[in-house]
């Protein structure tokens, strides 16, 4: 008779925008295409948004905006946003790729995002050669948690990572009983991340040695 021995496999799952990719020059000129009046340079509209402060914010104080003004915003924002046209601008953060694919030669890895379209997310992973460095991916469509998908589909462990550059992330990963890491490469700044008490902040995902964590 054989004996079969399992190993455990760590898993680690990762926000997209602003973790593993810079989705910011697609969201900056959207606003800037919806609110020609716009004067806002780059870093500043991204100071802003770091800061924790969202676009009613600035349409009310910046542009005089009402009510109405801002529910037309929201909504064409929302069909805008994840267009072909758009994402086109998303790019893997520097050395993104090659950190990836050693990652998953000893990690299962795993793809969770807020985003609408799923069509629109297995696009990009096509585009940027990733399809073979993930054992899947989740698309929340605005419906529903993360976590909550993970739940359903992927056992998690505390020996498990979720990264994500924002508190809903760190909270998803708690939830699951998952280690945490939030990175400063996207849309909240250190101030806004130490609420949520990670297990540990970085800079950038490519900066963390995950071997360092192995089970």
């Amino acid at each position: 008779m054989g004996i079969y021995v399992c190993i455990e496999v760590m898993k680690i799952f990762f926000d997209f925008d602003g973790t593993l990719i810079d989705a910011r020059q697609r969201l900056y000129g959207l606003f800037k295409d919806l609110v020609p009046e716009c004067e806002l340079e780059f870093d500043e509209y991204w100071e802003i948004k770091r800061n924790q402060l969202d676009h009613k914010y600035i349409l009310e104080t910046r542009y005089q905006y009402d009510t109405g003004r801002i529910e037309k915003f929201n909504r064409v924002w929302m069909v805008e946003v994840e267009k072909e046209n758009w994402i086109l601008h998303d790019q893997p953060f520097p050395g993104m790729t090659e950190y990836l694919a050693d990652l998953s030669k000893y990690a299962d890895l795993y793809l969770v995002t807020a985003r609408q379209s799923p069509e629109m997310v297995a696009l990009q992973i096509e585009n940027f050669k990733w399809q073979d460095y993930f054992k899947g991916f989740f698309v929340t469509k605005q419906e529903n948690e993360k976590e909550d998908l993970i739940r359903v589909a992927v056992e998690t462990d505390k020996n498990d990572f979720f990264v994500g550059d924002t508190g809903k992330d760190i909270q998803a990963g708690k939830a699951l009983g998952m280690r945490t890491i939030g990175v400063l490469s996207g849309f909240r700044n250190e101030e806004r991340l130490l609420k949520y008490n990670p297990d540990f902040i970085i800079d950038n995902i490519t900066n963390f040695s995950f071997q360092n964590y192995l089970p």
